[in-house]
């Protein structure tokens, strides 16, 4: 990215999910926190840019999903960071509300009641709940919200860098960019939709929950993507 007052740094959480640092004029911001136990690699990852856990400012969370809140509780304890997530997701975090149930089909639904129970993290207040078109303070990033893969899944886009933290509204495995896989998607046809909001942004750069980062063609990309998922 152009600016060199806004760095971003990536660890994968036990091979799972990308987890963001990012440096923006001093401030340290983090966006997901991966599965549980992690709190000694995310230190590792702030030390490594040259910096110390306790200058977390900020942890940003994209969805109430375990691999992306696993270990959120206990950086929160560590930290005096504050957490930042949409306003729909924050009752699944701090678990006022179940996480919602699939919509889409009955495996989806017995994967979520079997499953879930078994990897339901620690549940964590939440400092500052978010809105669509938020701009977060310190950061250059505004919040996108994309319902779908949950009801307050949200993307961050840096307007100045032309990047996009994609969260799971789209992934990019087995060398493909998708959306969010169906059997792990609260409602597959509002995820497809909240594509197009993705469609209308510039991007340059799009850093995956999971998968490789995207490094050009990211437009044509995001915009062939909804496309084809929308079509009819």
């Amino acid at each position: 990215m152009p600016n060199p007052d806004f760095a971003v740094h990536c660890m994968t959480s036990k091979k799972i999910a990308n987890i963001f640092l990012l440096v923006s004029n001093g401030e340290l911001t983090l966006i997901d926190t991966g599965n549980s136990d992690e709190l000694e690699n995310i230190r590792s990852l702030v030390d490594d840019a040259g910096h110390s856990l306790d200058q977390l400012k900020r942890i940003i969370i994209t969805h109430c999903h375990t691999d992306h809140v696993g270990s959120l509780a206990a950086l929160r304890q560590a930290t005096s960071a504050q957490v930042l997530a949409h306003e729909n997701e924050a009752p699944f975090i701090t678990q006022e509300s179940p996480p919602p149930t699939p919509r889409s089909g009955i495996i989806a639904r017995l994967l979520h009641t079997f499953v879930e129970p078994l990897s339901r993290p620690e549940p964590c207040s939440v400092d500052q709940t978010l809105k669509h078109g938020d701009a977060i303070e310190g950061t250059g990033l505004t919040v996108i919200h994309v319902p779908g893969h949950s009801p307050g899944n949200i993307c961050l886009y840096h307007a100045e860098g032309r990047a996009l933290f994609a969260g799971d509204a789209i992934i990019n495995m087995f060398g493909k960019m998708r959306g969010p896989i169906k059997p792990f998607c609260w409602d597959v046809r509002e995820a497809r939709r909240s594509l197009t909001k993705l469609a209308e942004l510039d991007v340059q750069t799009i850093y995956f929950s999971h998968g490789e980062t995207v490094l050009e063609g990211a437009n044509e990309k995001i915009r062939s993507l909804a496309e084809t998922l929308n079509k009819g």
